[in-house]
């Protein structure tokens, strides 16, 4: 795929990797660790994300009608399946004595039968909708990301009445928390409720107020035109993982009330909004039904141990987490001739002039993606980090590891983040156990192997829908290899022999013993690999 998918956290990883680092206090310039805008976001793409790893979310900061976009790592269509090809063995020696022939037309013409099924979908969870009995009028309003402390804020005026809304996404306490104040008691009122483009239903139960669903049996790439391209199991048994998000407000002063149409505060003096969400997920290799989780009382507990600790607690919780990582690197090239408090878009659109604030900021703004989206325990950055509004995203937001997957993790060494790099080591490591069935079966190889996608099962063969992919993409054979290179990577910086001997010793001898055995004599006294693409590139 080409490096483009909106809302991607590659580039800006990309340009976070590349940037000079000097260690220090990140504390050195203020004004390049705030995002800052002055109105809200009208777009998906100009919301603010947050994230703890796990929880995403996409705050756009409306006045009358709060809007957070919401996912979870795990949630994905589908469940494990059998993607191999035996017939591919039969296939790959004809492809390779045609292309020794320079037949290559007809040889990339049958590597299609060397093919798979397509990946399958990172999907969202939903949405957060918080309507304000204030309407939409305001002035004085500004909104921020504040990058050395992971935490949003809308401020504006209403009439005289000051609001502050403060979001931080906890990786210690596994919640969204929202906090609302008003600067005049009483004058907090407002209807919060859930939906999403899953099927969900809404529940009440206690003090919680949420919705419980499922996600799709299958979902087919953006690209790829069916009639029905959203598939849901038609029993409780087959492929399609339940999910919960749960709501959990707590008010100061003032009334409030829950029924299935949300949860309903009136005339507060602040609020706290605690949310959070899991999967019947259970393993890549487990069916996400039969053989998962009950996520109901993970959202119970974790929603009941968040209230009893309030916002104080949680915030100095959070915010201990995450400067840990962040505060590691600091960046100062300079000083910028823009103004303090300039809007960060305005910043953008006249980026060109010397403002080496913005640098530090976009360098930045990339380490902030990279432990929103990537902590030990969590699932990988996918192409979209965690954050994707699309039952059918760009790519299907899958690991594309031709080059995208890595690029997210070019930054983790190099910018002090190793531990973000964990969930990836996890995924190479799953790979190899799914990728040994592969290399045996489509090949007769050793060792073991990936192709340029994979998701959340881990697929391993080449995708194209069983002959309908382009081989220039669908067929390269080294994805395995290219990931394996991470693991040495992670050695290199932090000498940990430990970790070479016990967890990347073994992948990378497979995936070696792999390239051994998929390399051939081209009849002129060179061992090449055959069928080779350079990803994604066709002949000149």
């Amino acid at each position: 795929m080409h490096v483009r998918t909106v809302g991607s956290v590659c580039m800006i990883a990309l340009l976070a990797g590349i940037a000079p680092a000097s260690g220090g206090d990140s504390a050195s310039r203020s004004d390049s660790l705030v995002l800052q805008y002055r109105r809200p976001a009208v777009y998906w793409e100009e919301a603010l994300p947050i994230g703890n790893g796990s929880l995403g979310a996409m705050v756009f900061g409306d006045i009358g009608v709060e809007h957070l976009q919401l996912n979870i790592d795990e949630l994905w269509s589908g469940g494990p399946r059998n993607w191999n090809n035996p017939e591919a063995r039969e296939v790959l020696p004809k492809v390779r004595k045609l292309i020794f022939a320079g037949e290559y037309a007809k040889a990339d013409s049958l590597c299609r039968g060397m093919q798979g099924p397509y990946t399958e979908s990172y999907e969202p969870l939903g949405d957060l909708w918080i309507t304000f009995d204030h309407g939409d009028r305001g002035r004085n309003y500004r909104r921020e990301l504040d990058l050395k402390n992971a935490v949003a804020t809308v401020r504006y005026e209403v009439g005289k009445v000051a609001y502050t809304r403060r979001i931080l996404a906890s990786h210690p306490d596994s919640v969204i928390a929202v906090r609302l104040n008003a600067t005049r008691p009483g004058m907090l009122s407002f209807t919060l409720y859930l939906t999403s483009p899953l099927r969900h239903r809404s529940f009440v139960q206690g003090k919680i107020y949420g919705m419980s669903g499922r996600a799709p049996q299958h979902v087919d790439p953006s690209y790829w035109d069916k009639a029905t391209p959203v598939v849901y199991a038609d029993s409780d048994s087959g492929n399609g993982m339940w999910f919960r998000c749960g709501v959990r407000v707590v008010p100061s002063g003032g009334r409030m009330w829950l029924d299935s149409d949300g949860v309903h505060v009136r005339n507060a003096d602040s609020a706290l909004i605690l949310l959070t969400a899991a999967t019947s997920f259970n393993g890549f290799d487990k069916v996400p039904t039969t053989q998962g989780k009950d996520p109901a009382p993970i959202v119970t507990r974790v929603l009941e141990r968040a209230a009893s600790r309030g916002w104080r607690d949680l915030l100095e919780r959070h915010t201990h987490d995450y400067k840990e990582l962040f505060d590691r690197v600091s960046l100062d090239l300079g000083t910028s001739p823009a103004p303090p408090g300039t809007p960060t878009d305005e910043r953008l659109a006249k980026f060109g002039a010397k403002d080496p604030d913005l640098v530090e900021t976009v360098f930045q703004f990339g380490r902030y993606l990279l432990i929103a989206s990537s902590r030990p325990g969590t699932q990988p950055a996918n192409l979209q980090g965690i954050w994707n509004h699309w039952v059918r995203p760009p790519w299907s937001s899958n690991y594309t590891i031709n080059i995208n997957t890595e690029m997210n993790y070019w930054p983790a060494e190099v910018c002090n983040l190793s531990e973000c790099a964990e969930p990836l080591f996890d995924m190479v490591a799953e790979l190899a156990v799914n990728g040994a069935k592969t290399a045996r079966i489509n090949y007769g190889c050793r060792g073991w192997v990936a192709h340029h996608n994979t998701d959340l099962w881990r697929q391993t063969a080449p995708v194209g829908d069983f002959g309908r992919g382009d081989p220039r993409w669908a067929n390269w054979p080294m994805g395995g290899v290219w990931l394996s290179w991470h693991l040495w990577e992670h050695y290199a910086f932090t000498g940990d022999r430990s970790f070479l001997r016990k967890r990347a010793y073994p992948i990378l001898k497979g995936a070696a013993r792999f390239c051994l055995d998929w390399l051939v004599d081209d009849g002129h006294g060179h061992l090449v690999t055959a069928p080779s693409t350079s990803p994604e590139h066709a002949f000149i």
